[in-house]
């Protein structure tokens, strides 16, 4: 996996928006950095200033140029600092012309004969665009059957209603709209408002949720009556595991004592990995020993942290098979 499909995976989710005064796209970036969206894909005619000014002052910041047609315009957005580019459709040419001189581009696709140009071009990452007028989840299903090695960005008509069904198929990386941040923040120049915005959506995005309540217990017998005593109170479901024994899912009695002095916290998010990037921009570290992958897809589906709260271990969890209360 190249740095860039790395970052713009672990960050999720990409505003697009036609720029206006470059001033005002550098303020953009900044609250998008404050709540941890490290990119923008910016279009209009005075994308390439806005671009410049935002590479001075964020040059690691992944702006983006969109609705790229020709390769002056590649040539000029570069210069300016354009980490990557994205097109609506997908030319050959163009393709080719980028990899030969190490541009990351992000082609247009709709269909299987342009998926299969990208890969003939060498690319393992396209936008699929637009995405839910082309057939949405169902054809990013077929798309993973018929080319499991393609990875994509989905634009066009991504909200917050449909994020999760787009972000939830394996082969999508990111989402690319307008929903992050209000065009009355934008126009309005209320940076303050946007930050709210941002930092809601990156709510919207990670989906925490407090999913059980680890206890420790000194051995297998003590862990299995502490939890039929729970189910036989308040009618939780019993459920068996090799380490510990849940009472619904609320409930995980350990059969020894675990991670931290009082127990630990168990955090629910759908994507374990974007929750860990954007947690370690606020300086949290992990146990890499603990970390479990989704036997099918291989992505993390639990990590605990590297701190405790309250005497509390806390840990990410998406886990594979879902319990009943």
């Amino acid at each position: 996996m190249n740095t860039f499909i790395s970052e713009i995976s672990g960050i999720g989710m990409v505003p697009i928006l036609k720029a206006g005064e470059p001033a005002d796209a550098v303020s953009l970036a900044c609250v998008l950095r404050k709540r941890g969206v490290d990119a923008m894909l910016l279009t209009g005619e005075t994308a390439c200033d806005a671009i410049r000014e935002i590479h001075k002052e964020y040059p690691d910041f992944l702006v983006g140029a969109g609705n790229i047609t020709e390769k002056e315009q590649v040539k000029q957005v570069v210069q300016a600092g354009a980490k990557w580019i994205a097109c609506a459709g997908i030319q050959e040419n163009l393709v080719r012309w980028c990899r030969d001189n190490g541009v990351e581009i992000v082609p247009g696709v709709s269909t299987a004969s342009e998926i299969e140009t990208a890969i003939a071009c060498g690319l393992t990452c396209v936008q699929f665009f637009p995405a839910q007028a082309s057939g949405g989840t169902a054809a990013l299903r077929a798309f993973a059957q018929a080319y499991p090695q393609m990875r994509f960005l989905v634009s066009g008509g991504i909200d917050r209603d449909n994020l999760h069904e787009f972000l939830g198929e394996p082969n999508v990386l990111a989402a690319v709209g307008d929903f992050i941040v209000s065009e009355s923040s934008l126009s309005d120049k209320n940076w303050e408002q946007a930050e709210t915005e941002i930092a809601s959506a990156v709510k919207h995005l990670l989906g925490f949720e407090l999913i059980h309540l680890g206890v420790n217990q000194d051995s297998c017998e003590e862990a299995v009556q502490t939890a039929q005593t729970l189910c036989n109170l308040f009618h939780f479901t019993y459920y068996k595991k090799p380490k510990s024994h849940f009472a619904g899912r609320g409930f995980e009695i350990l059969n020894q004592n675990g991670r931290g002095k009082n127990g630990h916290i168990g955090i629910y998010t759908p994507y374990p990995e974007k929750a860990m990037r954007y947690l370690g921009k606020q300086g949290v570290r992990f146990v890499e020993e603990s970390i479990t992958r989704n036997k099918k897809t291989k992505a993390i589906n639990f990590v605990y942290l590297d701190l405790e709260i309250a005497g509390f271990g806390v840990h990410l969890i998406n886990p594979d098979v879902k319990m009943k209360v």
